[in-house]
């Protein structure tokens, strides 16, 4: 059955942005370093709340395995010398060791035989290993900042007040800092502060029941999304689902209590984006739509307060004045703003830095300019040029507003309506919003051409701006979003079926920056656009593959070529599928043969009067009419059909190769013979690199 270990960390309230993490790395260190100490248990599980971080495991058993330990010496052969006598490197190894050289054994290993020393060791009480184990494992979770308190070294996200550590109902005594460990826990701060004992998981979770504490995060937020929807249904409305606003309020409280507030309906006038901006990301309130018009905001929200009173209305009056004192800011910035206008705020950008080494957001907008026009033309959409270079005249002067300075998650949204405001055209309004679309990898794309065409324009501009400037993301540190920013252009190509060069994209980024920056990124063009494109291609590669294609599938169609994002997608689709036919390894074979024997020869002009076997002018033909039939496939954007076609070549290219030497000792021969199969590995070529397939 096996012993139970209870570890609670009783804390100052965690922020709640830290708790998910810190909750996964606590079971998960815990779950390691019992491996490695080889103590056996049968599950392990950990919660958490702002005031504490538990773990709990199961079937502990009550003392470590016994097991070999094993130190490894010297390799074997130079272990002895040639009389067989050890050498000084094994008489130093057994000295270290303690043992003579007669103790020593020999063992295999990757390395080669080794000598070595084998010594079984007794397993200790699992008790007294938890003793060094626990401490370690409360100082290895990993948090974005931690801090240090008192005149102690040790760091924690929020100060360590309690260590609850219980093990078969005894304590399991450590110190960390000036806080010793115990077999008591807290209740609640306010509704049950007592100290309570605790032996054993029973007793402890009846203690946090009667103080107050809803340990279980996922039954914390599933009480929570309940009470919120009932809340909502009882004044004839309804929340819109949101994660991560459920997330961060059910770390915020140990025992939620979900309220009504209410606010003046003349607070409806301001547009909704900023009301529910002020509700959710300011304070963690819940916006609260109609049931009966769901795109219209109700004059309440819900919180959720994380105390337990006699009269709900005083909690709700409090936070109704937050709200109101809110709500009154956000209407005197919208009332200033609309005063001054839109566009009166494009020479305010010049004074804000985009980045420092290449500009002011006033430079940005010109370049946003002229490449929203270039891409307009490029995927076929000069109707939507006009539009698309005014919302980029526009698009960043809402970052000089009031509105956007106090609450910077509006940009876009505020331009939108005073474009609107200002009479501009409803394409024009829109783009301004959908420019930062998408706001995450899976987020909504722009629904518009001008939209998407700015949203294009915007992060091609980013990640150039970037790379000319040598921020490169590096490893898991990305500060400008440069990943997710090529994942939505590529997301926004495949969306809208854009034909798209991104080569000629990000070429014609860069030299919006380079022109404009006086000569300052001279000679560093083209290396800049490798890296850009080495970045983008990766970003699709991963895309891919995420999508459910062979990774040897994409990786043979992108060494093939990337010009054209949609239409490389589509090779990857009839290539996936033309490589799960039945006889496709024999096919396979036969074409990497070709791609592999003219790897590195120049290509040249093939002569039908220099084939002498009849075999040459077979493949020769067949090569003819595969690449006629290809080619008006290819040009009609069929890749299946396409391959089909070339599939044809296969009984040729064998013969050819059964038959033909062609690597002959007659210069000519033998050149003929590769120029015929280098035009044979182009047309291959025209959808993949055949090479890179696994057969």
């Amino acid at each position: 059955m096996g012993k139970e270990l209870i570890l609670e960390i009783g804390t100052e309230e965690i922020p709640a942005g830290f708790m998910n993490d810190a909750i996964s790395s606590l079971a998960s260190i815990a779950t390691r370093k019992l491996g490695e100490s080889a103590v056996p248990f049968e599950a392990a599980e950990a919660f958490g709340t702002p005031r504490r971080l538990v773990l709990r495991i199961t079937g502990l058993a009550e003392k470590q395995e016994d097991r070999s330990v094993e130190s490894y010496g010297p390799p074997v052969r130079i272990a002895f010398d040639a009389d067989g006598n050890p050498t000084k490197a094994t008489l130093g190894f057994a000295k270290s060791q303690g043992v003579d050289v007669g103790e020593l054994v020999r063992v295999s290993r990757d390395k080669g035989e080794l000598l070595a020393v084998i010594r079984q060791v007794k397993g200790q009480k699992t008790d007294a290993i938890l003793k060094q184990l626990l401490p370690e494992i409360i100082t290895s979770i990993p948090f974005r900042k931690s801090m240090k308190w008192g005149d102690g070294d040790v760091t924690f996200a929020r100060p360590i007040r309690w260590i609850l550590a219980v093990c078969g109902g005894k304590t399991i005594s450590f110190t960390i800092g000036d806080v010793k460990s115990g077999n008591k826990s807290r209740g609640h701060r306010f509704m049950s502060p007592k100290p309570f004992k605790a032996a054993g998981w029973e007793d402890y979770s009846r203690g946090l029941e009667e103080g107050f504490v809803v340990l279980d995060q996922e039954k914390r937020k599933d009480a929570i999304r309940g009470d919120v929807r009932k809340l909502a249904e009882s004044i004839g409305g309804t929340v819109e689902d949101d994660p991560e606003l459920l997330e961060t309020v059910n770390y915020l409280v140990e025992y939620p209590v979900v309220l009504k507030g209410d606010f003046e309906k003349d607070f409806l006038e301001l547009p909704k984006e900023v009301l529910i901006s002020v509700m959710k990301n300011h304070q963690k309130y819940f916006a609260v739509f109609s049931k009966a018009e769901p795109e219209k905001l109700l004059p309440h929200f819900i919180f959720v307060s994380g105390t337990r009173v006699k009269d709900g209305s005083v909690v709700s009056k409090g936070n109704e004045r937050v709200i109101r004192a809110r709500f009154t800011d956000a209407r005197f910035f919208y009332d200033e703003d609309r005063n001054a206008g839109l566009e009166s705020r494009l020479e305010k950008l010049r004074g804000m830095v985009f980045l420092s080494e290449i500009g002011s957001y006033y430079d940005k907008t010109e370049r946003l300019k002229e490449l929203a026009g270039v891409i307009a033309e490029s995927v076929g959409h000069e109707e939507a040029a006009a539009d698309a270079v005014r919302a980029a005249e526009l698009s960043k002067a809402d970052l000089a507003t009031q509105m956007v300075f106090e609450f910077p998650e509006l940009q876009g949204i505020m331009g939108k309506y005073y474009a609107r405001l200002a009479g501009e055209r409803e394409e024009v309004a829109s783009a301004i919003e959908e420019q930062y679309m998408p706001t995450s990898r899976a987020g909504d794309l722009p629904e518009t051409a001008v939209g998407s065409i700015l949203s294009i324009a915007d992060k091609a501009d980013t990640i150039s701006a970037c790379f000319m400037a040598g921020l490169v993301p590096t490893g898991a540190s990305d500060p400008y979003a440069l990943r997710r920013q090529a994942i939505g252009i590529i997301n926004i190509v495949l969306e809208k079926g854009f034909p798209l060069d991104p080569e000629a994209l990000f070429r014609a980024g860069i030299k919006a920056i380079e022109s404009r920056a006086g000569g300052k990124f001279a000679g560093r063009e083209e290396e800049t656009l490798g890296g850009i494109m080495d970045f983008v291609r990766e970003r699709f590669r991963n895309l891919m593959i995420a999508d459910g294609f062979p990774q040897d599938v994409v990786d043979a169609v992108l060494s093939a070529g990337f010009d054209d994002i949609v239409e490389t997608k589509r090779k990857i689709e009839a290539l996936a599928e033309f490589r799960s036919a039945p006889d496709f390894e024999s096919l396979g074979i036969a074409f990497k043969r070709v791609v592999n024997i003219v790897k590195g020869q120049a290509a040249g002009e093939v002569s039908e009067a220099l084939f002498a076997e009849p075999v040459e002018k077979e493949l020769f033909t067949s090569f003819e009419s595969a690449r006629s039939g290809a080619g008006e496939r290819i040009a009609e954007r069929d890749y299946k059909g396409a391959l089909a076609v070339m599939k044809n070549m296969k009984e040729p290219v064998d013969k050819f190769f059964d038959n033909v030497m062609v690597m002959d000792k007659n210069e000519d021969l033998k050149r003929n013979r590769l120029s015929m199969l280098g035009e044979i590995r182009e047309l291959f070529f025209t959808i993949a690199d055949f090479s890179k397939l696994s057969t």
